[in-house]
C-alpha cells in the first residue's frame, strides 16, 4: 500500500518474500512502534478513567484555570518568556546562507 510508511506491519510482512535479512531489520522499528502505540493507548485510557472518576468536568477545569493558575506570578512569567522566545524565533532568518572564510577550501 503506497504512502503507508516503510516499516509498518504490512511492509515488513511483504518483505519476507524478497529479503529475509531486511525484513528482520524492519521488524525492530515495527515492534517498537507497536509497543509505543500500545503504551500510549494504555496511558490515555488510564488518564481518562482517572479524570472521569474524580468528578471533574471541562467547566470545572476552565474555572480553576481562570481563577487560580493564571494569577500565579510564576505561571505568568513562564508564559511571557515562552511568548518572547517564540517571537524572537519567528524573527530569525530560517534559511541563512553559510559564511566561509577566504582561506577555506
Amino acid at each position: 500500500i503506497p504512502g503507508w510508511g516503510v516499516c509498518g506491519w504490512l511492509a515488513t510482512i511483504s518483505f519476507f518474500s524478497y529479503n529475509i535479512l531486511i525484513a528482520i531489520i524492519m521488524l525492530i522499528p515495527t515492534i517498537m512502534f507497536t509497543a509505543v502505540a500500545s503504551l500510549s493507548f494504555i496511558a490515555l485510557t488510564r488518564i481518562h478513567n482517572f479524570y472521569r472518576g474524580s468528578g471533574a468536568s471541562m467547566s470545572k477545569a476552565q474555572e480553576e484555570w481562570s481563577t487560580g493558575a493564571w494569577k500565579n506570578p510564576h505561571v505568568q512569567a513562564a508564559a511571557q518568556q515562552a511568548a518572547m522566545g517564540a517571537a524572537a524565533g519567528a524573527m530569525q532568518d530560517q534559511f541563512s546562507s553559510p559564511q566561509y572564510n577566504q582561506n577555506q577550501m
